[in-house]
């Protein structure tokens, strides 16, 4: 019987002293935009947008666990981990959801305007017939030349794009110069 509350006093203290949260860990509600932003970390690539009252800040990470889609304002709870010694080129931080408390669609034909995105070496893409914008796909207005924006890429450029949203998380580039 002693043999058996020592042994259980040892499995449950290995168990807490295994907990890989080391009270780094945090609640916080975010609200995230119904877009992404192109911004750069390692490279570039499209952060989301966290909205807290009039100041949009970007947030380079992943949320893991979370499906971020296009044209959707999303509150969220997420649980925020302090990563110790993380690799030279990681976060310090590590977000994963524990909760989505709202999902709001924005209208049809919502307009998200990008003023001077540089055309650096996979800003836009096509593959497979479908055009990316930073791994984001996006469908191409009949009146557009995406190709020829596709071809401008890796030059170092610097071009103006609207998108409109066209539903079920898809936007549509409708213009750029």
């Amino acid at each position: 019987m002693h043999t058996r509350i020592v042994l259980l006093l040892i499995t449950s203290f290995l168990i807490i002293s295994c907990d890989d949260d080391n009270n780094t860990s945090s609640l916080e509600t975010k609200t995230l935009a119904s877009y992404k932003r192109p911004c750069v970390g390692v490279s570039q690539q499209l952060c989301f947008i966290t909205q807290d009252g009039d100041v949009d800040s970007y947030l380079y990470d992943s949320i893991e666990g979370f499906d971020f889609v296009w044209g959707h304002t999303y509150q969220l709870s997420l649980k925020v981990t302090k990563v110790i010694d993380p690799p030279a080129d990681a976060s310090s931080i590590k977000y994963s959801i524990e909760n989505i408390i709202s999902d709001i669609e924005d209208p049809f034909n919502t307009s998200y305007e990008y003023e001077l995105v540089e055309l650096l070496d996979w800003t836009f893409t096509k593959e497979s017939g479908v055009y990316y914008f930073l791994g984001q796909p996006f469908e191409c207005q009949t009146d557009v030349d995406c190709d020829g924006l596709v071809n401008l890429n890796n030059s170092g450029g610097l071009v103006n794009l609207t998108f409109e949203y066209i539903g079920n998380g898809q936007i549509t580039l409708v213009q750029w110069n």
